[in-house]
């Protein structure tokens, strides 16, 4: 599907195929050198291309997962998803993460992207989708809240970054 943003460009969002491995290893070198928002160290991307192909296969093939990536082109901006399990006691909830390059933050497309998900998780049958976020990441935890989700909990030291402990957020969103 394209989008336009705030800033008048044209993007793709769309589901992440086995052809996009090499280009999301790309992304995702790049998105984490830039944030230290997110779960890994740049030097903690240990995927080899087969890897990627065979998370991408999975997730492809799962009714618990999905991954959406946007593009400016060929250009992967941003990349999200969610998981969650086949248990029946928490089979109706996912979890979800969200990544943008910083060239792109700031123009609506964790709006979109967030709104995707929402409804790919719907068509799931997901009910519950929750989330952790950096505290002091006050724009990520704007957006949660304009789409609905509420601060449920602390994680006390949480995160671990440039040698300070950092609490994350849990909020989650009932569909």
């Amino acid at each position: 599907m394209e989008y336009v943003l705030k800033n008048n460009l044209k993007i793709t969002l769309r589901e992440a195929s086995i052809c996009d491995a090499n280009a999301l290893l790309i992304y995702m070198d790049k998105v984490n050198r830039e944030s230290k928002n997110l779960m890994r160290e740049p030097e903690e991307l240990t995927m080899t291309l087969e890897d990627e192909e065979k998370f991408i296969n999975n997730t492809m093939n799962s009714k618990n997962r999905c991954f959406i990536i946007a593009l400016d082109g060929d250009l992967i901006i941003s990349s999200s998803g969610f998981h969650g399990s086949s248990l029946r006691r928490v089979k109706h909830r996912v979890a979800l993460g969200i990544s943008v390059l910083e060239d792109y933050q700031g123009l609506g497309i964790g709006t979109i992207v967030m709104k995707e998900l929402v409804k790919k998780a719907i068509e799931q049958g997901k009910t519950k989708m929750d989330l952790e976020v950096r505290i002091d990441n006050k724009s990520a935890i704007k957006l949660y809240e304009n789409l609905g989700f509420i601060k449920e909990g602390i994680i006390k030291n949480g995160f671990y970054v440039d040698n300070k402990f950092i609490d994350l957020l849990v909020m989650g969103k009932v569909l």
